[in-house]
């Protein structure tokens, strides 16, 4: 009689070990990888994950992530892992089905960017201390070169911060020397990961830089100057090219901007190129073709993000600032214009479309929440409350060039 009931009370607890397992596999894959997005909490130094095809916030968090002040998070093309790179210098490799962190290296003491090379093999992180470029193996986790970055002055070798690192078409990595003021373009098919270009920018003090959806142009910001410099990658023998941001038709009061826009944050939609502006109330437009200056957008404040929809006939702007950074302005893309202004939340710090445009998340950093609105309607479908949240990582990330 005893062993029997031995025997039942085993069976029983297998069976319930085998239901809390399924709950939580469950609970882990509501709607799949797909339709998460991967959350920064920067104030606790992790990663909340929403899935905007249930509407609801899951409930486990990847925690211990380190200084995660402008992290930014990439995706391998098979959707099995993310790596996040931390200020912390620290590359953390996420379990996309798991949901944990698997693998964590420490390539530097600061970090800024990472980027995945063409065919998924290669991770490379700008580093800002020690500065320089680091490869990473992306499977073993394992850092294969380390690009140390320096420049002369008056006989002395100086270190140089690296930011803007960027994957490009034939298995590429570009990136730019902030204090070198140095563009590198590194050959990630060769297993020496040769720097094959090295191309001197004639303005100093890049800050950021972007590549344009194509692959074609790398695009390097200048503090405290209104160009731009412009590498063609299909020729980056040829050289710099500059452009000017400035209006001649119309003048614009400057001022000390509150948070710098990044280059990323350029909108390229239609033929046309959005620039939001340090420290003014407009966006520039560029010609897609011509790189040269279509116009300016007047806007409510200073703008920091420009997000074009995957239908490129809309582009949202947010600000910065405390009177206008709750605010998210539509741009139509034909005619140039603001058609809308919605009010969202305080101090919004990032957007993205949904992969086919059906729906932008916005987070809204001061009053902790993530946002969930309808492109179509631009009315709010759902909110969450995360805590401190900044960028925003969908996985369709691994299907971009430069992201």
């Amino acid at each position: 009689m005893m062993m029997a009931l031995l025997k039942r009370s085993a069976v029983l607890a297998t069976a319930l070990g085998w239901l809390i397992a399924a709950a939580l596999a469950t609970a882990a894959s509501a709607g799949g990888v797909g339709s998460r997005v991967f959350v920064v909490e920067r104030a606790s130094g992790s990663l909340a994950i929403y899935d905007f095809a249930e509407r609801k916030l899951l409930p486990k968090r990847i925690t211990g992530l380190g200084n995660l002040r402008h992290a930014t998070m990439i995706f391998s093309p098979d959707l099995n892992f993310g790596y996040l790179a931390t200020r912390s210098g620290q590359v953390s490799r996420i379990d996309l089905q798991r949901l944990e962190r698997t693998e964590v290296v420490f390539t530097s003491e600061n970090s800024i960017d990472n980027a995945i090379s063409q065919d998924g093999r290669y991770i490379a992180t700008a580093e800002y201390v020690p500065g320089g470029l680091t490869i990473l193996d992306a499977e073993r986790m394992e850092i294969l070169r380390k690009h140390t970055a320096t420049f002369e002055v008056g006989g002395k070798t100086i270190p140089s911060r690296v930011t803007g690192v960027v994957d490009a078409p034939g298995n590429r990595f570009v990136c730019v020397l902030i204090e070198g003021a140095e563009i590198w373009v590194v050959d990630a098919s060769d297993s020496k990961f040769p720097i094959e270009h090295r191309i001197k920018t004639r303005q100093s003090n890049p800050y950021d830089a972007m590549i344009t959806p194509d692959g074609r142009y790398y695009v390097v910001g200048h503090m405290k100057s209104d160009r731009v410099s412009i590498l063609d990658l299909t020729r980056p023998e040829a050289g710099i090219r500059e452009v000017s941001l400035r209006d001649p038709n119309r003048d614009y009061d400057k001022a000390m901007p509150v948070k710098l826009p990044h280059l990323a944050s350029w909108a390229v939609a239609g033929k046309w190129i959005f620039v939001p502006l340090v420290g003014e109330d407009r966006l520039a437009v560029l010609d897609r073709v011509t790189w040269e200056l279509a116009g300016s957008i007047p806007l409510r404040g200073h703008p920091v993000y420009a997000v074009r929809s995957p239908t490129e006939r809309e582009v949202w702007v947010s600000f910065s600032g405390e009177e206008d950074d709750a605010f998210v302005q539509v741009i139509d893309v034909e005619s140039l214009t603001v058609t809308d202004t919605l009010k969202v939340g305080r101090r919004i710090y990032h957007m993205d479309f949904t992969p086919r445009g059906s729906h932008v998340l916005i987070s809204a950093n001061q009053d902790n929440r993530l946002f969930l609105i309808n492109a179509a309607s631009h009315e709010i479908e759902d909110s969450v409350e995360i805590n401190s949240p900044s960028g925003i990582f969908g996985p369709w990330r691994a299907f971009r060039i430069g992201l």
